[in-house]
This record gives structure tokens, C-alpha cells and sequence, in this order.
């Protein structure tokens, strides 16, 4: 049996689809239902106390500007918008 609590096809064209759209279930947030950081703030090293020597980050060192992203962070924004060593980047996860 199939259920379909929600159809949402957030403006695709499923004329030509191989899977029929009643079979299309949502597969987590609508479009725009995480939030990307746009001006994401940071601490010094010695400051991140909640950062465990475990913890995974995505690093990146631009220009002689280095900065790091934690993955626990991306985890519920998965886009950071930022610019680092003057340069705009998008960070995604």
C-alpha cells in the first residue's frame, strides 16, 4: 500500500518522468527549509571550547586567511555563504 501524506514537485516538470509522480514521496525540507548561513561568525582557536578533537570541519586557507567549518554546524545549514581572504565561496555539506 501506498501513502502519500504530501505531493510537493517545488516546479519540476515530471512530464517525462520514468517514476510516476504518485509515487514521488518528500524526502525531507521543503525547498528552502534550511537555511544557509550568510554571515557566519567565528572564534579563535583557543576560544572553540565546544569543538572536540574528534569533530570532522571542512578547512579551507585562501590568501593567507585560513578558516573552519564544523561539520556539526553544517549539519543543520549545510551552505555557508563567506569570503575568505577576500574572495566570496559557498561551503557545502
Amino acid at each position: 500500500m501506498l501513502i502519500i501524506l504530501s505531493v510537493s514537485l517545488a516546479g519540476f516538470k515530471l512530464d517525462n518522468a520514468i517514476v510516476p509522480k504518485e509515487e514521488i514521496l518528500s524526502g525531507g525540507p521543503p525547498k528552502d527549509g534550511i537555511p544557509a548561513l550568510l554571515e557566519p561568525k567565528f572564534v579563535q582557536p583557543d576560544q572553540a571550547k565546544f569543538l572536540r578533537p574528534e569533530d570532522q570541519v571542512i578547512g579551507i586557507k585562501l590568501k593567507g586567511e585560513a578558516k573552519v567549518y564544523p561539520i556539526r554546524i553544517l549539519n543543520w545549514h549545510e551552505v555557508v555563504n563567506d569570503t575568505v581572504g577576500g574572495i566570496p565561496i559557498a561551503v557545502t555539506f
